[in-house]
């Protein structure tokens, strides 16, 4: 019937427009909004003259709420008519109680229309073929602009806004409101290391339990594609305002009126639907899944790196390498279930391959020192330590989250590191002596602490700030292979990590049962003169599809497969330490965006690659 209704507005008739009040569903309401609009347009477009908006179901809703929740549709109406003012006679009409069912205040309803009517015919605006399609877009730049400044006008500051969408104390719960919470809620997932698909799983537990304790404000359910969707756009303005702006770092809570009033489009509800079809973004499987558009890709994030400084000096990269290289030594031990001793004597080993290969080509590489790496690997051990010292049963640890999932500039930034620290505990002498290179060596100024001090507040807060911008960067473009010694390390890893496990069996949370089952499958075919046959690279793929997908298994099977191609036959400690990046295990980011990798699409079928070809990576390591 729908497509059908234009052929039904001529000059002569009135419309009556109906909203049911007691579904509260957020989609539910845009919807009509959306049909409002077209039905504006179709006016405009065949000199139709009167609308009457009734706000129905009213007896349907909770008797207390009832008042609250008739008043904000209708302010929401009221908002999306003002561009039509003085085009057509258009009045809403929400009597209390307002029923079709029961008849309630039906009659006041009627008598108004008629009434009106019998007025005689009032004036309508003509508009142009151009003008009625503008009006079909929606609402202008300089609207949208208009509404950013009256919303954040009349919101509180936000420290009390995070405060009362934490205790669902929030007076309005508009588009407004919705884009802030998403952003507050995208800003502390990003300052804690977390992804943005991550941050839409931490949005909707936030309103699923708001829905819970408030039933009667926050009757939103659960949309994961759309959630993703606007996350995504709110995230693309704020990289979009750091950029246009020149900062450093990414921007805080406060800088959100700033974002929307660079990017005013986030204030049009109906932003989706430049997108996606009203078919896929009303389906069961995009209200459960994270779905990809079907209109239009979403918009790239820019290649400038966000934030960071244009270039790094030999001389910092120097400095940094060994307290990076133990940083990751030190994730790695709070992660694994290997023994520290056997993570750390893994570690040194990698190094110290990787330093003599290093030299034995530029001879200006320090030589590899066992009381160097291990000084900071104790270092950078005794200060994550103070991260989970909790100062007092009130307040919560300096940094609230996984020190698994801080990056190494955050680090840095909480800690004050320069990579000189060393001269704190080690006279120069000792420090570059070649008995200290052979075999650790104690200090000879002053023993190493267990644990550190707490870092301040402010620290704290500059490095949150940091992990937003290091975390937002990672996910929104390329990523580059660790430093080889790094690889080297994380192979040796899941080579121990393998022997642990048994022969049989999958466990595709861990990594080394992920390649140990790939070493299994496809090297049984492996010869000397090819890699595996293709057949069983088929075969494992389609195998591995049902519990990893059909994207992920083609693509960690082509990696497999491309690297025993180019190896021969190899153990599998061989297969995988010949082949470090197979155990990066962010390996699939450096090829596809994470919208594309944990999209239902990559799950059903397989995807190619939106960042480079499959094979780059492997032909990169070859070289060195």
């Amino acid at each position: 019937m729908r497509p059908l209704i234009r052929h039904y507005i001529v000059k002569d008739r009135f419309l009556v427009f109906l909203h049911d009040c007691h579904d509260q569903d957020s989609e539910r309401i845009d919807y009509s909004i959306e049909q409002l609009h077209a039905t504006m347009g179709f006016m405009a477009e065949l000199g139709c003259r009167y609308l009457w908006i009734l706000l129905t179901k009213q007896d349907l809703l909770p008797p207390s709420d009832r008042e609250a929740i008739v008043s904000g549709v209708r302010k929401r109406f009221e908002l999306e008519l003002e561009r039509y003012q003085g085009m057509h006679y258009v009045k809403i009409m929400d009597p209390p109680g307002l029923s079709a069912a029961s008849g309630d205040q039906l009659y006041d309803v009627m008598k108004e229309i008629r009434q009106t009517l019998k007025q005689g015919p009032q004036p309508v605006a003509k508009f142009t073929k151009v003008q009625v399609e503008q009006l079909e877009k929606g609402p202008s730049e300089q609207e949208l602009t208009e509404r950013v400044y009256k919303a954040s006008t009349e919101s509180v500051d936000p420290d009390r806004f995070w405060t009362t969408f934490v205790e669902g104390g929030l007076d309005t719960w508009d588009h407004y409101a919705h884009l802030r919470a998403g952003y507050f809620v995208l800003f502390e997932g990003l300052s804690r290391g977390s992804s943005l698909l991550t941050c839409a799983n931490d949005f909707l537990a936030r309103l699923k339990e708001l829905r819970l304790n408030h039933p009667e404000k926050f009757r939103n359910t659960a949309h994961r594609t759309m959630t993703i969707f606007w996350l995504y756009q709110i995230q693309f303005a704020a990289v979009t305002y750091q950029v246009e702006k020149g900062l450093e770092e990414f921007p805080s809570r406060a800088d959100f009126r700033d974002i929307l009033l660079l990017t005013p489009s986030l204030m049009n509800a109906g932003l989706w639907k430049a997108y996606y079809s009203k078919d896929l973004m009303f389906s069961p499987e995009a209200r459960d899944n994270w779905h990809l558009p079907d209109h239009q890709a979403l918009p790239p994030f820019k290649k400038k790196k966000l934030g960071l400084k244009p270039s790094t000096t030999k001389e910092e990269l120097d400095r940094y390498k060994l307290p990076r290289f133990a940083f990751s030594v030190v994730q790695k031990t709070l992660s694994s279930k290997l023994r520290r001793g056997g993570v750390v004597k893994q570690a040194l080993n990698a190094l110290q391959s990787s330093t003599i290969r290093l030299r034995a080509s530029d001879r200006s590489v320090p030589p590899y020192s066992e009381t160097q790496a291990y000084f900071w690997i104790q270092l950078i051990h005794a200060s994550l330590r103070s991260l989970d010292i909790t100062p007092s049963q009130s307040s919560p640890p300096a940094f609230d989250g996984p020190v698994t999932a801080l990056t190494f500039d955050t680090f840095k930034t909480l800690f004050d590191l320069t990579g000189a620290e060393w001269r704190r505990y080690y006279t120069q002498k000792l420090w570059e002596d070649i008995s200290a290179r052979m075999s650790f060596v104690n200090p000879d100024l002053k023993p190493l602490p267990n644990v550190f001090g707490t870092p301040s507040q402010a620290k704290v807060d500059l490095a949150r700030l940091r992990m937003a911008n290091t975390v937002t960067h990672r996910f929104a473009t390329p990523p580059e292979l660790p430093p080889r010694e790094e690889l080297d390390f994380n192979a040796a890893i899941v080579v121990d990590e393998a022997n642990l496990m048994p022969d049989e069996g999958l466990n595709v949370g861990i990594h080394a049962s992920l390649l140990q089952y790939l070493y299994r499958h496809l090297s049984a075919t492996q010869t000397e003169k090819r890699g595996p046959s293709g057949t069983a690279a088929a075969k494992t793929a389609l195998d591995l599809s049902e519990t990893l997908g059909s994207t992920q298994s083609m693509f960690w099977v082509q990696q497999a497969q491309i690297s025993m191609a180019t190896s021969g036959s190899l153990t599998f400690e061989e297969f995988v330490t010949k082949n470090p990046q197979l155990a990066y295990e962010d390996l699939p980011f450096l090829y596809y965006s994470p919208e594309i990798w944990w999209s239902s699409e990559a799950k059903e079928v397989f995807m190619p690659p939106d960042r480079r070809p499959l094979s780059s990576i492997v032909s990169q390591m070859a070289s060195k």
